[in-house]
């Protein structure tokens, strides 16, 4: 569709079912959430496994075609994985992260779509039934942007406001305040230190407002829209309305 036409009492119902659906069905599935949980697509999130954390105001978002997975699994050891997600972070389509240590995700984290995060090998080189496989701890500091399709490897640990470029693979540490890129994912440039980076917190000083603002949003995109346009447009779409 080029837009979404959707009338706003059908836009308040889908909202309605989607925090109903994320209320029962998938918050009983983490060991601990914080306040302002917000997923589009929530049928589309699998999380498999205990000693899932998410923090607050954590927004994940879903689409056709790219299930989304949190995943902790047992490791030879005896104990099993763990992902520490932290608050105001963005998780968007097609995020994979699987853990069989932990993989430990700060404040403020941008992911974009199809990003993985794996802290094991799942497999050992020569015997390859083994598994989980070697396994390290992976840390991703405060305020880190992942590009889109950026893979993330066991043992690193990526440095607070850093960026990752598109389609990068990360197999060694990143220091903070950089730009990296490539396969293996290497610094490109520092960041400006004179210039202040805005955080996605800044959105949530205050929640009522950043609630009526959302809302007030979803009015002016679907107050025009009719009952009789939408079902037009979902039997025979066309350019007009």
């Amino acid at each position: 569709m080029r837009r979404d036409h959707k009338p706003y009492s059908m836009r308040l119902l889908v909202n309605f079912v989607r925090r109903l659906y994320t209320n029962w069905r998938l918050k009983p599935q983490f060991a601990a959430v914080g306040s302002g949980l917000e997923i589009i697509g929530p049928h589309r999130l699998e999380i498999w496994g205990d000693d899932i954390y998410l923090g607050d105001n954590v927004h994940m978002q879903t689409s056709k075609g790219q299930m989304s997975r949190l995943c902790t699994w047992p490791n030879e050891t005896g104990g099993r994985g763990r992902i520490d997600i932290g608050s105001h972070t963005l998780l968007t389509p097609g995020l994979q992260i699987v853990s069989a240590n932990h993989v430990s995700i700060g404040d403020n984290v941008m992911i974009a779509s199809r990003v993985y995060i794996s802290d094991a090998d799942w497999h050992e080189i020569y015997d390859r039934l083994a598994s989980p496989g070697p396994h390290a701890p992976v840390h991703i500091g405060e305020n880190v942007w992942l590009g889109e399709g950026v893979k993330v490897c066991k043992g690193v640990t990526i440095g607070a406001n850093s960026v990752i470029g598109a389609g990068s693979v990360v197999t060694k540490d990143i220091p903070a305040n950089v730009i990296a890129a490539g396969n293996p994912a290497k610094m490109v440039r520092e960041l400006n230190k004179d210039r202040p980076i805005k955080k996605r917190e800044s959105m949530f000083e205050d929640v009522k407002e950043y609630n009526k603002t959302m809302s007030y949003l979803h009015y002016l995109n679907h107050k025009e829209n009719g009952f009789i346009g939408w079902l037009r447009q979902m039997i025979k779409p066309s350019r007009k309305g």
